[in-house]
């Protein structure tokens, strides 16, 4: 979990740091969970194809619809370690103009996860009555839900970043066992 916590914070953002870091903490463990369970899948799958010359038929629907999940859960995580795609366009500035620069992306972020969030739920609740029979009679408001979760989490994220850039409080930091790495890819 992120490690910064100083006691001059004031209550509210301490809440929503811990709230904020609890989700991570989740996100974590089901993404991990995610990759282990489609890489069971996909294994799974190639084995029975090509050893036993029998396919099984949820497969690629299950490990479609699980990385689904994985890419909406993960995205929190990705947004927080500072992990997504970024192109650094601007000259060097001075600190107040990066502040600045800084709240404007993580309240874009916000109201874009917070449309995505409202919307994805309204999608989600309208395929409530659709059934994915591949993986067996799954209502695909099940997968479809992902959408809101990772937004809304992705949303919280963006405006503890926010407030805390905003007010000018210290960030979060990251410790080791936290890092997001990509070395050896």
């Amino acid at each position: 979990m992120m490690c910064d916590s100083p006691d001059h914070l004031p209550a509210p953002l301490m809440g929503l740091r811990r709230l904020k870091e609890a989700l991570l903490f989740i996100c974590k463990w089901i993404g991990i969970g995610l990759v282990a369970l489609i890489a069971l899948i996909v294994s799974a799958s190639v084995i029975f194809r090509y050893g036993f010359n029998n396919s099984i038929a949820l497969a690629e629907d299950a490990a479609k619809f699980l990385m689904v999940w994985l890419a909406f859960v993960g995205a929190p995580l990705g947004f927080r370690h500072g992990a997504h795609v970024s192109i650094e366009l601007l000259p060097p500035m001075p600190a107040f103009a990066r502040r600045i620069i800084r709240i404007i992306v993580h309240a874009i972020v916000l109201g874009l996860m917070a449309t995505l969030a409202w919307y994805g739920w309204q999608f989600a609740w309208n395929g409530r009555n659709q059934v994915a029979l591949t993986v067996g009679d799954v209502s695909m408001f099940w997968i479809f839900v992902c959408m809101p979760v990772g937004a809304s989490i992705m949303a919280l994220v963006a405006l503890e970043l926010m407030l805390t850039v905003l007010l000018g409080w210290p960030e979060p930091t990251i410790t080791d066992e936290d890092t997001i790495s990509t070395q050896g890819m």
